[in-house]
């Protein structure tokens, strides 16, 4: 294996820096986040080619198996992390997965073995994860193979996924007085969304924050249905999300993860959602608790805590 095309070398003096969260990638504050994560996210952003890989098919059916199959479960944000990386990897490089078909599981067993170091995972064995595999790959490979993967990603390993603009968009949508339990339980939604989509092929073709945006109006319309529209007008105020991107991330992740689009519209005439669907201007009520709308002036304030760097506008 070690004479293997993959030239698995191993690289003396190499330190890893482990802990990682997925949520806060960066590890000094930045003055101004939004923006340090709008300028590093299309150096994280898989390609669409390499998701509509076989190689990329194969890892990511190993990396499911090891996240669902019974006795062999590793924490979501590992398995979401794992992939991510293994898009990356094979955005960068082909893997000859014709000519040696245990390259994807390779890879796929390395990716999972970064992740649970990165998120300091202490229970995470090599060996376990490749249980009724026909062949197992040693820890010495396994290492190996991990070491192209860093040198691949240029040792990038803190990615900026969707997770990482959760905040920043909860933020711009529960101005003080904040509802921490209902924003809360929108954001757990969003992130069961976006871990059960991560393998559809069509999330590729959305950056992390259009997918961050999308998954939180899905949440909303479920956990916060009367409130969606104080959401779509603070998404809609930021001048970096395209709003016809949205609109397609959000139908591939109501196909992906089974969910509505949102509620139907009494009227054509009313307006139309980012989701795509129609929704009525008093589908909130007084005393919900609201953003901001053209009504009331919100918007305003709501294009303010949304405002990015004029180079993201487009």
């Amino acid at each position: 294996m070690a004479n293997a095309e993959w030239e698995l070398c191993e690289e003396e003096g190499a330190a890893f820096e482990y802990e990682f969260d997925l949520e806060n990638p960066f590890t000094s504050t930045a003055d101004e986040p939004i923006a340090s994560l709008l300028d590093a996210e299309g150096h994280h952003a898989p390609s669409v080619s390499a998701a509509a890989s076989a190689a990329r098919r194969d890892a990511a059916a190993f990396i499911s198996k090891v996240r669902f199959g019974a006795g062999l479960a590793v924490h979501p944000r590992v398995a979401y992390l794992a992939l991510n990386y293994v898009d990356r990897f094979l955005s960068k490089r082909e893997l000859p997965s014709d000519r040696q078909p245990w390259a994807p599981r390779l890879l796929a067993i390395s990716c999972l073995s970064l992740a649970a170091k990165m998120q300091r995972v202490a229970d995470f064995s090599i060996a376990d994860i490749q249980v009724g595999e026909e062949f197992m790959f040693d820890a010495g490979t396994v290492r190996r193979m991990e070491r192209v993967v860093l040198g691949t990603l240029d040792w990038r390993v803190r990615s900026v996924t969707p997770l990482a603009f959760l905040g920043f968009f909860l933020t711009a949508c529960y101005p003080p007085p904040r509802h921490p339990q209902q924003a809360a339980a929108v954001k757990a939604r969003a992130v069961d969304l976006l871990l059960r989509a991560q393998p559809e092929v069509k999330m590729a073709e959305f950056s992390p924050s259009v997918a961050a945006a999308a998954a939180l109006l899905a949440a909303a319309g479920e956990v916060a249905a009367a409130n969606l529209p104080a959401f779509q007008a603070a998404v809609a105020a930021c001048p970096f999300v395209n709003s016809e991107k949205l609109r397609e991330c959000g139908e591939v992740l109501a196909a992906a993860c089974g969910v509505g689009l949102g509620r139907a519209a009494a009227s054509v005439d009313t307006p139309v959602t980012v989701l795509g669907h129609h929704s009525s201007a008093s589908s909130a009520s007084e005393s919900d608790w609201t953003v901001g709308s053209a009504a009331n002036g919100g918007g305003v304030d709501a294009k303010k805590r949304c405002m990015g760097p004029p180079s993201q506008w487009g």
